[in-house]
């Protein structure tokens, strides 16, 4: 069964990009414009192996729903995108134990190794302090 990921942002070419990309990679993918929807999608749909979402979203921000899905249970991986980076952000992605940190923009192809990497082998890439919310993304754009 290919692992699913539920891709959340409200800029709709990026999450066009983004979920092409990643099904043509063989990855089950969900997409969601807000945090609500991702609500949805997480409540309707089977368990998501990772989230990938924007900070900024209309209405909800990604790191509260993301902090509501972790107080709900949710253990699963969570790549967390910005272009409004700020050491709070960070420093909330760290309580957040998010997995992967990144700058928008940011190359797709760095997005799907990493993607991959995170749901390879039980999802064990991610572990190790250079994942954990404290690396850059690069300044290509997608």
């Amino acid at each position: 069964m290919s692992p699913r990921v539920l891709i959340v942002d409200d800029e709709v070419l990026l999450l066009r990009t983004l979920s092409n990309a990643l099904r043509e990679g063989g990855f089950d993918v969900l997409v969601a414009s807000s945090a609500e929807e991702a609500e949805r999608e997480l409540s309707a749909a089977e368990p998501v192996d990772l989230l990938v979402l924007d900070v900024k979203l209309p209405g909800k921000s990604g790191l509260d729903l993301l902090r509501e899905r972790r107080d709900a249970g949710f253990r699963g991986k969570a790549v967390v995108m910005t272009a409004f980076d700020s050491p709070d952000s960070e420093r909330v992605c760290r309580s957040l134990v998010v997995d992967h940190y990144l700058r928008k923009p940011f190359d797709l192809e760095q997005l799907l190794e990493l993607v991959r990497a995170l749901t390879a082998n039980g999802g064990q890439a991610g572990k190790s302090g250079e994942n954990r919310a404290s690396s850059r993304g690069s300044s290509a754009s997608t």
